[in-house]
């Protein structure tokens, strides 16, 4: 096995498998803990990393997978990945956009019913890629969430009817980006509607043939905890399932990952990218992912996830073949750990 082309030669040994945790490149990441990030173990119990370079996946799990369990973390335990379901839904999108007519111009007010006018311009592109001008959650929140530890449970398919039939949309959409778990959520209703299947049926008929077994029905296996480090419940968002409501494991976000990079058929979509405005700052966004501009004229694709009690960096640099993971058991999280690793790897964004 090759060296990794980011880690200096006098610090390289060989690797053993694909989960050895070779005390050089856990050395390099644990320098990046202590001079780049927060993470303490006083507000992090613990936390496994992926790194993806080429063929070969190094994992290394630090800390434990309980407070009062030192186990560690494994490649195989299940999280909420919160946030990052935005890519998974992204993804059926792609499978059954075709067979089910959903071109991405076509307005959303063809799925709404009864048609609400002030959507009229707003289309599947602008939901997929968060400039519909919608906000990032349902206004006046705090009266419709079901408590703190579990904010989503007692919003369902009900309110959202109703929801989307008042909402005035007064911000024309455009090329502006404000991200919003509510374009997400109202892909997850459009995707259901039109195939007549619920959204865990889409989840099972598109990801187990490619190895990916995301769920928004599988059990976490370790407990997570809240910045206080009480232990939170897992969430159970089921009208917001494609915003924030898959469970995951390492093995599946960097299948994802790897599928992505080789731009198998269904994924490469993925890496199509698009203008918008950030404020006055132009950038990219893709479909699911943001779009981080580097030197070169290259791109990283990034997401994060943060739910009561788990947290998760997911980013990739396709021109590389460079991945990296990381899953968290606890909300406090790793940022920025997961970008600060994708960026060594890269040489400060300076390897070709």
């Amino acid at each position: 096995m090759n060296r990794p082309a980011w880690l200096p030669a006098i610090l390289f040994l060989p690797l053993c498998g694909l989960s050895a945790q070779p005390d050089p490149i856990r050395r390099e990441v644990e320098k990046l803990i202590r001079y780049e990030t927060n993470i303490r173990n006083k507000n992090l119990p613990g936390f496994i990393v992926a790194m993806i370079e080429k063929d070969t996946t190094f994992v290394l799990p630090f800390g434990q997978r309980a407070l009062e369990d030192p186990a560690l973390v494994t490649r195989d335990d299940v999280f909420e990945i919160g946030g990052v379901s935005k890519i998974f839904t992204a993804l059926l999108f792609e499978k059954f956009g075709e067979p089910y007519h959903l071109d991405i111009n076509r307005s959303i007010n063809e799925f709404l019913e009864p048609d609400n006018h002030s959507f009229d311009s707003c289309r599947l592109y602008h939901l997929l890629t968060h400039t519909s001008g919608l906000p990032r959650t349902i206004p006046a929140w705090g009266e419709v969430e079901s408590g703190t530890e579990n904010p989503y449970a007692g919003f369902d398919e009900e309110d959202a009817d109703h929801f989307f039939s008042n909402y005035l949309l007064t911000q024309k959409p455009d090329d502006r980006y404000e991200y919003s778990h509510i374009n997400y959520l109202l892909l997850q209703r459009i995707l259901t509607s039109v195939t007549e299947l619920d959204f865990e049926t889409l989840l099972q008929e598109t990801l187990p043939p490619y190895g990916i077994h995301a769920s928004c029905t599988r059990e976490t296996t370790l407990p997570g905890y809240g910045r206080d480090l009480d232990a939170r419940p897992a969430w159970t968002p089921d009208a917001f399932r494609g915003a924030l409501g898959i469970r995951a494991s390492l093995d599946d976000l960097v299948r994802l990952c790897r599928l992505t990079l080789d731009r198998e058929t269904l994924f490469a979509s993925l890496l199509l990218r698009y203008p918008m405005t950030v404020g006055k700052e132009k950038g990219w966004v893709a479909r699911g992912w943001q779009v981080l501009p580097i030197p070169k004229n290259r791109y990283v694709y990034a997401h994060t996830g943060r739910t009561g009690g788990h947290h998760v960096f997911i980013g990739l640099l396709p021109e590389t073949y460079t991945a990296v993971v990381v899953l968290s058991n606890a909300a406090a999280g790793t940022d920025p750990l997961g970008l600060s690793i994708l960026n060594m790897m890269n040489r400060n964004w300076k390897r070709k």
